[in-house]
């Protein structure tokens, strides 16, 4: 399998993600799955320009990328970007098979709760969250490579 990282963070590719964990992953390829994104053509264009020379971009909603990735063999080293836990848990119980998830950064919004400096979360990513870790999945807290990880489930 050639899905090395797997990260929530709604700003999907910025600083912290350019210069750090494509780097410290070796990422070749980012796939945006975010059914929002898909559908953003502009998004998707501003996405694609800010990203390094050399990554290839792509995007998908989390339907359309569990149907091709039960076809398409993945043989870049990639990265896939989610912005909630919602679509993670929908790719994953369509059987998208993920090594881990790290989670950075979930804005706060009049809907959600901060439960860290950086994520704020809803009751429907909360129970999001616990399904993904009933199913085994290490569901990790961590901004950048150089801070401490943490479990996400001690903010649940």
């Amino acid at each position: 399998m050639s899905i090395n990282f797997v990260r929530i963070d709604d700003r999907l590719l910025h600083g912290q993600v350019v210069t750090t964990w494509i780097k410290q992953y070796d990422i070749e390829q980012a796939i945006i799955i975010s059914k929002e994104v898909s559908e953003d053509q502009m998004r998707q264009t501003i996405l694609k320009t800010v990203a390094p020379s050399g990554l290839k971009v792509v995007f998908f909603s989390p339907e359309k990328f569990i149907e091709v990735f039960k076809k398409v063999p993945i043989k870049r080293s990639t990265m896939l970007l989610f912005t909630n836990p919602t679509e993670v848990l929908e790719c994953v119980s369509g059987g998208v098979e993920i090594p881990f998830l790290n989670v950075g950064n979930m804005s706060k919004t009049p809907d959600n709760e901060k439960i860290t400096p950086g994520i704020a979360v809803s009751e429907k990513d909360r129970e999001a969250f616990k399904k993904l870790i009933d199913l085994g999945i290490r569901t990790e807290v961590q901004m950048v490579p150089k801070h401490k990880v943490e479990s996400m489930s001690d903010y649940l």
